[in-house]
């Protein structure tokens, strides 16, 4: 082949590659109540990272929006008479985050549930720590179901902190069945609830991984930043979640 139509080749494929890998991916997702489930509408998502804002519907819905493919995000939900809550950190992948099984969730307690469950649990609030809930989350569950953990998992925290977890338990009767259950005390692993918190850490720019353990079972992992005086709740999908095999 002459010169001149190999180097024209080489300038077609440069300039219309077969499979161009994407910029940008959707990402999406939704806030609903800690207590009652309910999906909240008009509350202010913010991008952390470039401080973009946008808004749920009226379904408690957001996005999607296009963010730059593996570039981490980190949302924080904000609405009045709900405690401020900050999503885990997230790596945007080629596909994005739009189904219920990695789309970004809230789910958010009010102002007097998380200063009583903090009450209740028995972890002071340091307003210069941050303070970190998540759900180790069976296979193929979601925020929607009830419950979404996995029992018997041990929960740990990288680097290495000065703080034990606190394992939330399940109601196993009456009209909470199956519902968070905090007043059990002493928990060494996680119920079919999957719900574990870490208070008072220490706030640093790096972020911290959350990482789960048991016997037969294998995990992801989340990450999170821990801000001055952050609520995190990493909710499923994207707390530690059981890989399928």
């Amino acid at each position: 082949m002459p010169k001149k139509y190999i180097f024209a080749a080489v300038i077609l494929s440069i300039c219309l590659p077969a499979h161009a890998k994407p910029t940008t991916a959707p990402v999406s997702g939704f806030a609903k109540s800690f207590v009652l489930g309910k999906k909240i509408a008009n509350a202010t998502i913010t991008i952390l990272e470039n401080g973009h804002k946008l808004y749920t519907d009226k379904n408690g819905n957001f996005g999607p929006f296009q963010y730059p493919v593996g570039q981490p995000i980190t949302l924080q939900f904000k609405k009045w008479g709900y405690q401020t809550t900050q999503s885990g950190t997230i790596t945007v992948p080629p596909e994005g985050l739009t189904s219920p099984y990695d789309n970004i969730t809230f789910q958010v307690p009010s102002i007097v549930t998380y200063h009583f469950l903090a009450k209740v649990i028995g972890a002071p609030i340091d307003d210069n720590s941050c303070h970190v809930t998540t759900t180790i989350t069976a296979y193929h569950k979601t925020l929607d179901d009830d419950p979404q953990g996995i029992a018997d998992a041990v929960v740990t925290i990288k680097p290495a902190i000065n703080v034990k977890p606190f394992y939330f338990d399940i109601f196993k009767t009456g009209v909470l069945k199956e519902k968070t259950n905090p007043f059990t005390r002493g928990l060494k692993k996680t119920s079919k609830d999957g719900g574990v918190a870490f208070f008072n850490l220490q706030p640093s720019n790096k972020p911290y991984t959350i990482s789960a353990v048991k016997e037969g079972k294998h995990f992801s992992e989340a990450k999170f930043i821990c801000k001055k005086g952050a609520f995190i709740n990493i909710s499923p999908p994207n707390g530690p979640t059981e890989l399928g095999s």
